[in-house]
């Protein structure tokens, strides 16, 4: 009798053993959601997010197709300027997942500008602008241009919300803001500036940051073949709490590339 009861409670362990192993790995899967797809060029274009099963962030990226590459140099249509001197970039608003409140992302631009934007002789290469915005575009709209009231451009966070050695680039861009860029990036070097292939920027409007932006030229996306990846700068304080990313990366995958950040860390407002 004490052997059958010893034989089954074995048996019970072992069940739930497996039962709970079997579980853990089903609710361990990451969830892949995407957004709708908007043409763009010849191709096509759309966000996605990839959470944890109880919902944290893990990648959050967008995904264009090869054709979505513009001919280089070619203008297009006129939206507004993307950087006030750059009358011909083109815009595509890319809406998130529904479930984007994973992120501190309200949604994605993909900016095509065929002649790059300022400074001159820096990102005057034709590239792409990904803006992950963390404001509404509402809230974007309401941003003026620098030459009617420059006031909510000047107004700069506080310089522990910014990453160390980045800088503004002069002016504003209206419904978007202030574009502060690394000053130790290899195109900014003042003795020898390499050609702009890949940055990270990060964007201001009165006192906050709004926005993240990676940026990534045409050329250098039709002679990727593998993937490249770089972390971002990180400030020492965060105006709002969330999940934000800690990596970029560029890759090369079938029929197009894939534009990413990821590793994402919860950060408190402070």
């Amino acid at each position: 009798m004490k052997k059958t009861i010893i034989a089954a409670m074995a048996a019970a362990v072992i069940a739930l053993s497996s039962c709970s192993e079997n579980d853990h790995d089903i609710n361990q899967d990451p969830v892949l959601l995407k957004g709708e797809k908007v043409k763009v060029a010849d191709g096509e274009a759309w966000t996605y997010i990839e959470t944890s099963f109880d919902n944290k962030p893990l990648k959050a990226g967008i995904v264009l197709t090869e054709a979505a590459i513009p001919e280089m140099h070619t203008g297009g249509r006129v939206k507004h300027g993307g950087h006030g001197d750059a009358p011909e970039s083109i815009i595509y608003t890319l809406r998130l997942p529904e479930n984007k409140s994973a992120t501190v992302f309200d949604h994605v631009t993909m900016d095509w500008n065929p002649h790059g934007h300022p400074p001159e002789n820096v990102y005057t290469k034709a590239h792409f602008d990904f803006h992950f915005y963390m404001e509404s575009e509402a809230e974007l709209n309401k941003i003026p241009p620098f030459e009617v009231d420059s006031i909510g451009h000047k107004t700069y966070p506080a310089p522990d919300y910014l990453p160390k050695n980045y800088i503004p680039i002069p002016g504003g861009v209206p419904k978007m803001g202030v574009h502060w860029a690394d000053i130790t990036s290899p195109e900014l070097n003042p003795q020898n500036p390499a050609p702009f292939t890949q940055t990270f920027i990060y964007g201001t409007y009165n006192g906050k940051v709004n926005f993240y932006e990676p940026m990534v030229t045409g050329e250098y996306l039709k002679a990727l073949t593998g993937k490249f990846e770089r972390s971002i700068p990180q400030p020492a304080k965060y105006a709002r709490t969330g999940y934000y990313p800690t990596k970029m990366s560029v890759t090369k995958i079938p029929g197009g590339y894939q534009v990413e950040l990821s590793e994402f860390i919860y950060r408190q407002q402070s």
